[in-house]
């Protein structure tokens, strides 16, 4: 991934999304927000614990950044599901209450429309995004370990070629910044619901734990889906490991921030 700034805000993009103008994307770090303590600074969730004035004054930050009104910011109610929702129209015609219901115990969103980023947060699980440059369709997905164990990725290209025809050949995917393999410890009733080639020993060895790639299963899920190798960025970025540029919720415990990776179509 690259850093850029977009109106002072530091944010990362990936290098195969950035081939394409008619697309903005990022994903956040903790810098350049307004909350304090263990959610200093750009905490973007609601549900973390901070005030809800600081985050809402963050996400008209990002909203500025992306030259966007709020209501164009949509994040999911991520409940780790393999839920995976489509923004129309009809979204924005709904009141207030019927868009949260709609959102609720969503972990994916996909929309062709052009002014509306989709985003989901993270704190060390995996987020994706899919660009398809022929349909002219995005989708945003967070993929902790129970939704990867739910193949949300793969439901998600299949989403995207059932409702908007897109050829799975044609996307491109960034996997972004989140807990790194070298360091993400699980017990036996998380790792064993995934294929042996997902994880391996800890370092040093532990009998009850053992160390699962997120990143792997989840490009994985992106080749098995139909997705070439090549059109494939991980960002290869640990968020446990780098506690200056990103929250990890692992390190620091449920009461912290959240980051944002989101994808619009301009």
């Amino acid at each position: 991934m690259i850093s850029v700034a977009i109106k002072s805000l530091s944010l990362l993009q990936f290098n195969n999304l950035s081939n394409y103008p008619e697309l903005l994307h990022f994903s956040t770090m903790r810098t350049g927000g307004k909350s304090t303590a263990n959610y200093s600074s750009l905490n973007l969730g609601l549900n973390s614990g901070d005030a809800r004035e600081n985050v809402i004054a963050n996400r008209n930050i990002l909203s500025k950044a992306l030259n966007i009104s709020t209501d164009r910011l949509i994040f999911p109610k991520q409940t780790h599901s393999a839920t995976v929702k489509i923004i129309t129209d009809e979204f924005f015609a709904a009141c207030e209450k019927a868009q949260k219901q709609y959102l609720h115990e969503t972990d994916a969103l996909i929309t062709n429309l052009r002014g509306v980023c989709i985003s989901v947060k993270t704190a060390d699980c995996v987020p994706v995004l899919l660009y398809d440059p022929r349909r002219k369709v995005v989708a945003a997905i967070h993929a902790g370990w129970r939704g990867t164990a739910q193949t949300i990725v793969l439901k998600t290209i299949h989403r995207l070629a059932v409702e908007f025809g897109s050829d799975p050949t044609d996307l491109i995917a960034g996997i972004g910044p989140s807990i790194s393999p070298d360091v993400y410890e699980v017990r036996e009733d998380v790792h064993s619901q995934f294929d042996p080639e997902f994880y391996q020993d800890t370092n040093p060895v532990r009998s009850d734990k053992r160390v699962l790639n997120l990143w792997k299963a989840n490009q994985h899920q992106l080749i098995d889906g139909g997705v070439s190798s090549e059109k494939i960025e991980i960002a290869q970025l640990c968020t446990w490991s780098d506690s200056d540029r990103f929250f990890s919720a692992r390190r620091d415990g449920a009461r912290t921030g959240r980051m944002a990776t989101g994808i619009m179509l301009l």
